[in-house]
């Protein structure tokens, strides 16, 4: 096999020519059918969510002052509803993970349309992800929450972070597909730091509003792409 330089400047090219043939395929019918029902049933658990927990709390006398009663089940209600909003992204990916294998097989019809089947991603193995994935996110970002004293630090310490989970997660999504864990690890290991450099641009979509609901989607199909090109390059 003959060695290949694999210079930053070409890591930059092949990263945005990656996220541009992902937005220009996030509008196709397979995107919006993952989006749509991973949307409808994160908005409908938030909701049975919130009305399940504002009545246990609109049913727990915490005290015998009427006015202050109710000030507590309404600023209750109130902060359970934000919390759950604020989680709702999460959610989102979370269901989303366990369909993504059709927004993986979309991408290869189209972009790579020689490759043979792929064994595919088991519901096993992506509800493993998925729960893997969010409860070490919520882990580690609790650590890293004595730096919230510190904004600018912590916000710099969450986008290094939660880049690399998620350059780590979806990463190991796609290539599972084609890989064992040995290749997949070796690989991980070997292209690393353009690995996170995709990372961290999902990270920063996942914390804008609105467009953070199709991280999942995003992160799928450039990190696919991003494997693909991998892939092709230790071919050389």
């Amino acid at each position: 096999m003959a060695c290949y330089n694999y210079n930053r400047q070409e890591d930059k090219f092949n990263m945005l020519n990656s996220i541009i043939k992902t937005f220009n395929q996030i509008y196709t019918a397979p995107f919006r059918r993952v989006l749509f029902f991973s949307v409808s049933i994160s908005l409908l658990t938030t909701l049975l969510l919130w009305a399940f927990i504002t009545k246990i709390i609109f049913n727990a006398n915490m005290t015998s002052i009427s006015w202050l009663e109710w000030f507590l089940d309404i600023v209750g209600g109130g902060a359970v509803f934000i919390l759950l909003v604020l989680l709702l992204p999460t959610l989102v990916g979370l269901i989303a993970s366990l369909m993504l294998e059709s927004i993986c097989r979309s991408v290869e019809s189209v972009y790579y349309p020689h490759l043979p089947k792929a064994q595919g991603q088991t519901l096993f193995r992506g509800v493993l992800v998925g729960l893997r994935f969010t409860g070490t996110m919520i882990v580690l970002n609790i650590i890293f929450l004595p730096l919230v004293v510190m904004p600018p630090i912590y916000i710099f310490a969450s986008w290094v972070l939660n880049g690399y989970l998620l350059s780590r997660e979806f990463f190991e999504l796609v290539a599972y597909r084609r890989l064992d864990k040995v290749n997949v690890d070796r690989m991980f290991k070997k292209f690393r730091f353009t690995l996170i450099g995709y990372g961290l641009v999902i990270a920063f979509i996942s914390i804008v509003p609105v467009l953070n609901f199709i991280v999942p989607l995003f992160a799928t199909a450039v990190m696919l792409h991003a494997f693909q090109r991998i892939q092709s390059i230790e071919l050389v």
